[in-house]
């Protein structure tokens, strides 16, 4: 594989897509394109190269991407659990994730998918390790990869995570790798990944593409640690001169070549299947709140701007729900930030919220609304400053508040809902939506997606440990 540069070229499946890592300075993207391959079709031999083994490795970040910005995604699915998204199409599965009433059943967390594309991940580590182990800065890249994907299982998924492999194509359902583990377990895998991203890729900061990726991995690594509850760890890790408040880890989709839109602008702006969420909503003539809510959509937030489908004259799919259409991705090929400066600023703050500085918390929050980083495209107007809270309740609504506005649709608010739950010590009907739902009965109870029934295959899983926060 060629020589990795400020341009570098990926490959992805069953599409041509781009890639784009935004430099630190905000200035300046990353490219690779993405070439199409089919794991499993070619015998051992054939990737038994440094060039098959760079090919694993453009393919697994490609597998990684479509994770995230193709429609269906965890991250869209998981704003319909918390309270980013509301259903808006006829879909019973879909209903059933926005009223948290799931069933181990459910296809849209693609729980799949995401551990496939972990193995596509594990199978590129071993094959640039072999053939390439110069590379250092891939194969960290990978590293990261892994981490963000395990942590992001665990935020969204019940306890008893399978995290299971094959070694050459040889699933053992006995060994210890598809033990089900706990949420907490899962992070401890993430950890020791991130540690391993970070001690291959070094602390040189010559080798601006060695220090783009040790910074995406600064940032997934305290995201952990702070699901760990290590909130002093975490900000050590992520000051703003290891991690500039510009800096995002961009990935980008094309329309050119059949490749795939940004899924969020599909399911919402384009087919109407999905409308961003609010505090209340009116359906067949009747007005409903929705408990605990955070109105995205009413807020008139410059970090979420919102408009209505009405005054576009766009109806949603079930022509009954009221539609609103975000405007972070308003284009069909926007990028949307895996990681970015703004999540390290954040994890700054919550460490000062656990310490009892609600003042020094604010002053961080309060310099982002001042200065707003941009937002994949979108680049926010400023906003007024907001006073210090008086109590460790009201700044803890106040953060979680904000940092609802400033990762909307980026995967992190289902997380964050459980971590209140669990680390705040909050109940889950003081968090998530709750109340009468608008397409018929309450509400329900579930605070995470089940492992599907698909994983009984394992003989050593039985279903989830349990499905709490």
């Amino acid at each position: 594989m060629h020589k990795h540069s400020n341009r570098a070229r990926w490959a992805a499946s069953s599409a041509a897509v781009v890639i784009a890592l935004m430099a630190p300075s905000c200035t300046s993207f990353k490219d690779q394109l993405l070439e199409p391959q089919n794991p499993g079709l070619v015998d051992e031999g054939a990737v038994a190269s440094p060039a098959a083994a760079a090919a694993l490795k453009v393919g697994a970040i490609g597998k990684l991407k479509q994770l995230y910005t193709s429609s269906e995604t965890l991250w869209q699915e998981g704003g319909h659990l918390a309270d980013e998204y509301m259903n808006a199409d006829f879909q019973n599965d879909r209903n059933d994730v926005d009223q948290r009433t799931m069933t181990p059943s459910n296809p849209y967390a693609n729980y799949n998918a995401l551990t496939q594309v972990r193995g596509y991940i594990r199978d590129a580590i071993n094959a640039e390790q072999t053939f390439e182990p110069q590379k250092t800065t891939d194969i960290a890249e990978l590293y990261v990869a892994l981490a963000f994907l395990e942590n992001n299982l665990a935020e969204d998924f019940c306890n008893g995570i399978p995290l299971g492999s094959n070694a050459k194509g040889v699933v053992d359902y006995g060994s210890a790798e598809f033990k089900p583990l706990t949420n907490q377990e899962v992070y401890t895998v993430a950890l020791a990944h991130i540690d391993s991203a970070l001690t291959i890729v070094g602390t040189s900061t010559s080798d601006a593409n060695a220090l783009f990726v040790r910074q995406a991995a600064l940032v997934t690594k305290a995201r952990i640690l702070v699901n760990q509850g290590s909130f002093a760890a975490a900000a050590g890790l992520v000051s703003t001169t290891a991690v500039p408040t510009t800096y995002q880890y961009l990935f980008t989709t094309s329309t050119s070549s059949n490749a795939e839109d940004n899924g969020i602008w599909t399911l919402n702006n384009s087919v109407a299947r999905v409308t961003v969420g609010d505090t209340s909503v009116t359906y067949l003539g009747k007005r409903f709140s929705i408990g605990n809510a955070i109105p995205f959509a009413s807020a008139n937030d410059p970090r979420v701007p919102v408009v209505s489908g009405a005054s576009l004259k766009v109806p949603a799919e079930d022509g009954l729900t009221p539609l609103f259409l975000q405007q972070v991705y308003k284009n069909r090929d926007d990028p949307i930030a895996m990681v970015a400066g703004v999540d390290a600023r954040l994890v700054e703050a919550e460490a000062k919220l656990n310490a009892s500085d609600f003042a020094g918390m604010m002053t961080i929050l309060n310099a982002l609304r001042a200065t707003p980083p941009r937002l994949g495209v979108l680049q926010p107007t400023a906003m007024a400053a907001l006073a210090v809270p008086a109590t460790k309740d009201e700044a803890v609504s106040l953060f979680f508040r904000e940092k609802a506005f400033w990762t909307f649709t980026r995967g992190q608010r289902l997380g964050d809902l459980r971590r209140m739950i669990r680390q705040y010590g909050r109940t889950q009907d003081k968090v998530f939506p709750i109340g009468q739902h608008y397409k018929g009965g309450n509400y329900g109870t579930d605070v995470a997606f089940p492992v599907p029934d698909a994983e009984r295959v394992n003989s050593q899983f039985s279903g989830c440990i349990d499905r709490n926060a």
